[in-house]
């Protein structure tokens, strides 16, 4: 006795690329947390002031304090994360005049493609060139972060 078997319906399987082009995040910049971005301002804001603390950047003594500069570096970050590119240069160029290093980082970050990118910046094109001066600078002046970023550019 021959029993035939049943034929079943074919079950037609999806690939894996298509399954992980569904199931797989929206690659996009992470949403900005303004209220960590604003306890940082204000931390930063206030930092206990050494006015006898005076900064020097390329062998020249300032006349802004450093403290000076830290603030001018906090409005800066809360400028840049918020989207306000002119606005976050215009206060990181402020502190690097007042001494503080890690603005030149900044500065690089305004300007690297990258960055602007992963922030999801739109109609600002970044400037390669501009972001590795700023960088380079940043890392002669011993800004933590800028040897990296360095590399970083040189490996694109």
């Amino acid at each position: 006795m021959h029993v035939k078997a049943a034929v079943e319906q074919p079950i037609f399987v999806t690939p894996i690329a298509a399954t992980a082009k569904r199931t797989a995040p929206a690659m996009t910049a992470l949403p900005i947390d303004k209220v960590a971005m604003n306890k940082l301002a204000t931390a930063l804001r206030e930092q206990p002031t050494d006015r006898e603390a005076v900064g020097s950047l390329g062998g020249a003594t300032l006349a802004i304090p450093i403290d000076d500069g830290r603030k001018l570096f906090a409005e800066g970050l809360v400028a840049f994360a918020k989207g306000d590119i002119a606005t976050a240069r215009a206060f990181f160029v402020s502190a690097t005049s007042a001494g503080d290093a890690r603005a030149l980082v900044g500065l690089g970050d305004t300007f690297d493609p990258a960055t602007l990118t992963r922030l999801g910046v739109v109609g600002l094109k970044g400037d390669e060139a501009k972001a590795r001066d700023y960088y380079s600078r940043a890392v002669t002046a011993g800004a933590p972060g800028a040897r990296e970023r360095v590399a970083s550019l040189a490996s694109k």
